[in-house]
């Protein structure tokens, strides 16, 4: 029943609504369109992000993509958690967990299930315009399911078209540009991955704005 509710409202609700409201342009979309488990990442400024994201993919892909979010954010109440965890599809976070417990094994074990998951490095959103530092659980991930790739994505216009702490939407044009999917090296440290990682996702930004 959920699975079939949230095809109906990506499909008649947010995704016209975002390609009318801020002109939502895909480069590379067929990127995305695998099959298969991924990580797909992207740079994190606004609360759009997500939604533009989701509205990226190939309606026939939604039902295995899951946004790894916050869980002490987006269940901080009963509404909010079902529409997040039926609707949007996210897979939780502890990002306070203690002892021995693994934050990342729900991740782990959705990718086993042959999900996508959808994941913004940086942690936190940014200020606009602005590309933070790359928190390691990706990496970490990474290492965990080596076969998986990492799918780099850039997005750019949402930090306009929504600018954090702003509750209404701009008619921007939001530009979402996927690069090519990267695999972590048997001999690669975090460090080194999350280097590579970064390089990847700024060469994206860089390509856009020149060709603009």
């Amino acid at each position: 029943m959920y699975l079939r509710t949230r095809r109906l409202i990506h499909r008649f609700l947010l995704r016209p609504l975002l390609r009318r409201v801020v002109e939502l342009t895909v480069v590379r979309g067929d990127r995305l369109d695998r099959r298969g488990p991924a990580v797909v990442v992207a740079n994190h400024n606004s609360h759009l992000d997500t939604a533009v994201l989701l509205a990226s993919f190939p309606t026939g892909r939604l039902d295995h993509v899951r946004p790894v979010a916050a869980a002490d954010y987006f269940l901080r109440n009963r509404l909010l958690a079902w529409f997040t965890t039926r609707i949007v599809g996210i897979l939780p976070l502890d990002r306070h967990s203690r002892g021995d417990a693994d934050p990342l094994l729900g991740a782990t074990q959705a990718l086993a299930a042959g999900s996508t998951l959808v994941m913004f490095p940086e942690g936190t959103r940014g200020e606009p315009g602005v590309f933070g530092d790359l928190k390691s659980g990706v990496a970490r991930l990474a290492r965990h399911r080596p076969s998986v790739p990492v799918v780099p994505v850039w997005l750019d216009g949402c930090d306009r078209a929504m600018p954090k702490g702003s509750r209404l939407t701009h008619p921007v044009r939001c530009t979402v540009t996927v690069g090519r999917p990267l695999f972590i090296r048997p001999d690669e440290s975090t460090a080194e991955f999350l280097i590579r990682l970064r390089s990847a996702m700024v060469e994206l930004g860089t390509d856009l704005a020149e060709a603009a």
